[in-house]
């Protein structure tokens, strides 16, 4: 199965589970050589450092000693074939990154797991795994048009999650192995990605004015069927308009 996927992880142990598999799929050195970057985009509490942890027991390091390295910015963890580097670039940014041995670990083979990328704007490499997560109940008010804070969602919520994953200058090989390992090990639901009502491809950005349409073009064809009245609403012979 190709890449993107996005999954709905139902409490926190899936979210490990999650990271487990994706663990397991890169601890190969032999299918995966050099160093791995795995970005960890998310609000606060989203579960990018339960993902880490997850994510150390995949790579056969102690996921006990994981833990959010906000004040120590990088914590090494020891794996059986490669290790784990967790970096939290909250109170970092890219002039920092020499600081903390970045280029070095670009240089040998460990799996770096980066939260917060963002803030280190383009100095990250473009050979990634990205990893977009979020709280199900904010999804929910982004469909709707709404917008929420994590502080307003409720608690009982907030262990559900969705996680989007793409692998970014991998080879075809590699992104099929990544794609179809998660789809097949991962115990949790796989979430259609939205696509363009027209043709099927992936549709623009929210913010672009085609959305949720790919192009002109297919905004352009489904306004002419409803011009031409070739929609129909279900249960209807005919398609109702207001007056």
């Amino acid at each position: 199965m190709n890449l993107p996927l996005t999954f709905h992880l139902r409490d926190c142990e899936q979210t490990e589970q999650f990271g487990s598999v994706l663990g397991d799929l890169l601890r190969s050195t032999s299918s995966h050589p050099g160093a791995i970057v795995v970005l960890l985009s998310g609000d606060l509490g989203a579960g990018k450092t339960t993902l880490v942890r997850g994510l150390a027991n995949g790579l056969g390091a102690d996921d006990t000693s994981v833990a959010s390295p906000t004040f120590t910015l990088r914590m090494d963890h020891r794996g059986c074939d490669r290790p784990l580097v967790h970096i939290d670039a909250w109170r970092i940014g890219p002039g920092d990154l020499e600081s903390i041995g970045f280029d070095e670990l670009l240089a040998g083979n460990a799996v770096i797991a980066v939260e917060w990328p963002e803030r280190l704007a383009d100095a990250l490499p473009d050979r990634s795994i990205r990893l977009r997560i979020e709280h199900a109940q904010a999804l929910e008010i982004k469909a709707m048009g709404a917008s929420a804070q994590v502080g307003e969602l409720d608690e009982e919520n907030q262990t559900e999650r969705s996680v989007v994953v793409d692998a970014v200058g991998f080879d075809d090989r590699q992104r099929r192995r990544i794609g179809e390992g998660l789809s097949l090990l991962v115990k949790a639901s796989l979430i259609p990605l939205p696509c363009c009502p027209v043709c099927g491809k992936p549709p623009a950005g929210e913010s672009s004015p085609q959305a949720p349409f790919c192009s002109p073009r297919c905004k352009l064809a489904d306004l002419g069927d409803w011009l031409l009245m070739r929609h129909r609403i279900e249960g209807n012979e005919a398609p109702e308009f207001d007056e």
